[in-house]
């Protein structure tokens, strides 16, 4: 990748965190966080974008997100209000801005009548150059004129040419330009700047070396000169930091304009001076031919004049636009970070997994060999021991990231999920920065997606038959994440009408996946809708049970080591709960024998370790057995008989039963022939290098080199061949 190619891409991923920035500050404004922090952080999103932007030539992007910015400096202005009406403007800018960057990133195009739309509803709002219409009111965010209202004054025009001097006359400023270290950081160029300054007109370049220190003492990274440039243009003082605002808080900046003092005054004075000569003039009933301009009251969602506060506190306002001094102080608490390619952290990681693996052979050599464990030998390898488990924690914990990069995407499918249906629906989201591995982050995206969009379009009734229920008209979509049990679950719940059993049912039938005379319960007759080939294409409108590609879902689930589960009342609702690993990377897991073979269970799921007792052991049908455990009989599952590694039944006397909970919390015990252990293992893909077995969920390298399987303990336990619930024993 040349030079370019690699500014280029850091341009578009400081695009994905401002997005980011800018959808988080619009939903806090939404919800009625209008400080003028959240304000300056929204207008900063964009700013930012539209600056970069300019350096590659994305004009179209640099259009949009500058009349996205005036708008947004309107309300950061507080002469307009951001209302209802104004914050859905702005949530559908902030989408078209996201579509614009993912082609510029991508390519392809954006509808340009979509594009054209939302920007003339930002120039409405910002009144059409920086005022509103007369009369103007706002309705569902557009601008509407009422025909019949009547200007309470009508303007009157005074003719200034032969007083002003020409607005073309060449001016002249004085431009001080200091950059700061962060400017070369971002691969941007001082000399580029110097010279699109002199492009508009003519001037002269000092360099300014008296900060520069001597070679011994010099810091490569650092920026120790600075310039002054004397620039004669026609151009105001605008256009000069129009080149400077995409390095906004990266370097110091000062414009002044030097006055000739032999010259006549400037049009700006003789202006300022008739207006000052206007307001003196009285204004009354006996005032003759005297004029008083009346401000007109603000309509809702229009521009108000900009108060003094604000007038006076601008570059505040601004988070340190001119001088960088607000930013600054928000970035030094911060702690410093650099970026990472992926390949490399997850390079570093496998160099950590395979270092595990060989600590482990280590010391099961050690053991075979007979050392004494006080021997420096066996000491030192505790060390390297606890020394790599440290290791692997913080490598880990650089892949960790909150859930919250995910969540950020859903209040805009939410939005046109339900543009689309014609519903109304509220987002409410929850723990979202619960920490997950990456790699789960980045697969959890598509099935979060597509549960999102069946809630609204299935889940979720009409306004019209919510009201009829005696149900707010606004439906709820609720998603939580969580930790539990060493797991993180998401759950994705609606308040709509829930899975219709018989329709589901029905369909099943028809469609030849499961027999005319089956029997189910409620769960299962719901778990229906994950079967490949259900689909709710047919012609019964009634059926609220998504289930359009949700074995496409459970697949993906399944292919990260989670599982699914729903649980839905009808009229009132469904919830859907993922369950997934917290890192595809390394677990904590028990070693057991089962016929000669070797297994690992997940230490999250274990509650405890039994040896049976005759007296707590009731045998029943084939071979089957249940446990007796403080009083609740429970399941005891033959492991190497469910895996099919013996088809006899092995005497659960002679075994060892491992209590374990499953994610819905209902419990059982699995019998081994021994174990052997605990450890922490690295988990290698079962699927990605062999293909799916039923009941193991991946597999691992032991210390001796052999390759162990990893126990999907929830599938062992919902397929075993008897299903005994547990059973309270009466006291006698």
């Amino acid at each position: 990748m040349d030079v370019m190619e690699e500014i280029r891409a850091t341009f578009f991923e400081e695009c994905a965190e401002g997005l980011q920035e800018l959808e988080s500050g619009l939903l806090a404004m939404e919800g009625g966080e209008t400080d003028s922090e959240t304000v300056n952080a929204v207008f900063r999103a964009v700013h930012s974008i539209k600056g970069g932007a300019g350096a590659f030539n994305l004009d179209d992007l640099v259009s949009f997100a500058h009349v996205f910015e005036t708008t947004l400096d309107l309300v950061r202005s507080e002469r307009l209000d951001p209302d209802a009406g104004v914050m859905r403007v702005l949530l559908r800018s902030a989408d078209v801005l996201t579509d614009l960057v993912t082609v510029a990133r991508d390519g392809g195009s954006v509808d340009p009548q979509r594009v054209a739309e939302v920007s003339g509803e930002l120039v409405v709002l910002a009144g059409g150059g920086g005022h509103a219409p007369a009369g103007a009111k706002l309705a569902d965010g557009h601008f509407e004129t009422a025909a019949d209202e009547e200007p309470e004054f009508a303007p009157i025009a005074i003719d200034l040419s032969d007083l002003l001097v020409a607005s073309d006359a060449e001016k002249r400023y004085e431009v001080r330009f200091a950059p700061h270290p962060s400017l070369y950081e971002k691969a941007n160029e001082a000399a580029r700047l110097i010279r699109e300054t002199l492009k508009l007109g003519t001037g002269t370049v000092r360099a300014q070396a008296d900060d520069l220190p001597d070679l011994a003492e010099l810091d490569p990274e650092g920026a120790a000169l600075s310039w002054t440039i004397d620039l004669s243009t026609s151009q105001d003082e605008a256009a000069i930091q129009e080149i400077f605002e995409f390095v906004d808080g990266d370097c110091e900046l000062t414009i002044r304009e030097i006055v000739d003092e032999t010259a006549g005054p400037s049009a700006e004075d003789l202006q300022a001076e008739m207006l000052a000569l206007l307001s003196s003039v009285s204004a009354g009933p006996d005032a003759g031919s005297s004029v008083e301009a009346q401000p007109e009251a603000p309509a809702q969602g229009a521009l108000k004049p900009r108060p003094a506060r604000a007038a006076a506190n601008e570059g505040e306002a601004a988070g340190g636009e001119a001088g960088g001094e607000g930013r600054g102080g928000a970035s030094q608490g911060a702690g410093a970070t650099i970026r990472v390619d992926l390949v490399r952290v997850d390079r570093l990681i496998d160099l950590v997994g395979e270092l595990v693996i060989h600590q482990v052979m280590l010391s099961q050599r050690l053991l075979q060999a007979g050392l004494a464990r006080a021997s420096d030998i066996a000491i030192g390898l505790e060390e390297l021991e606890q020394l790599t488990r440290e290791m692997q924690d913080s490598v880990m914990a650089i892949r960790a990231q909150p859930v919250k990069s995910v969540f950020q995407k859903l209040p805009r499918l939410v939005r046109e999920v339900a543009e689309r249906t014609g519903k109304s629906v509220r987002l409410v989201t929850e723990g979202e920065y619960t920490e997950v591995d990456k790699t789960v982050i980045e697969r959890l995206s598509d099935p979060l997606t597509h549960m999102i969009r069946n809630a609204i379009d299935h889940g979720l009734e009409s306004p019209e038959k919510r009201v009829a229920a005696g149900k707010p008209e606004e439906g709820v979509v609720r998603v939580a994440a969580m930790h539990r049990s060493g797991r993180i679950v998401i759950e994705i719940s609606d308040d709509g009408a829930g899975i219709n059993r018989k329709a589901v049912y029905d369909i099943a039938v028809s469609k030849g996946l499961i027999a005319p005379d089956m029997q189910l319960s409620d769960e299962e007759m719901d778990n229906l809708i994950f079967l490949p080939g259900f689909s709710t294409k047919s012609e019964v409108s009634e059926l609220s049970g998504r289930g359009v590609g949700m074995d496409v879902v459970k697949r993906s689930i399944q292919s990260l080591g989670g599982r699914v589960s729903i649980t839905s009342t009808p009229g009132k609702g469904s919830l859907f709960s993922m369950s997934l690993p917290l890192t595809l990377a390394v677990l904590d897991g028990m070693i057991v024998s089962c016929d000669d073979h070797t297994l690992v269970v997940p230490l999250t799921a274990i509650v405890e370790t039994l040896k049976p007792k005759p007296d707590d052991v009731k045998s029943f049908g084939d071979g089957e057995y249940v446990m007796n455990v403080r009083d609740r009989f429970l399941p005891l599952i033959d492991v190497a008989r469910q895996l099919g590694y013996r088809s006899r039944p092995t005497d659960a006397l002679n075994g060892v039963a491992i209590l374990v909970e499953a994610e819905n919390g209902q419990r059982s015990a699995l019998l081994v022939d021994a174990i052997q252990g605990q450890r922490q293992v690295v988990i290698k893909s079962l699927e990605a290098n062999y293909g799916h077995v039923p009941g193991i969920a991946a597999a691992t390298i032991l210390g001796d080199g052999r390759v162990a399987l990893i126990l999907d303990v929830d599938v062992v336990a919902a397929t075993s061949r008897f299903d005994v619930a547990p059973v309270a024993i009466a006291a006698e």
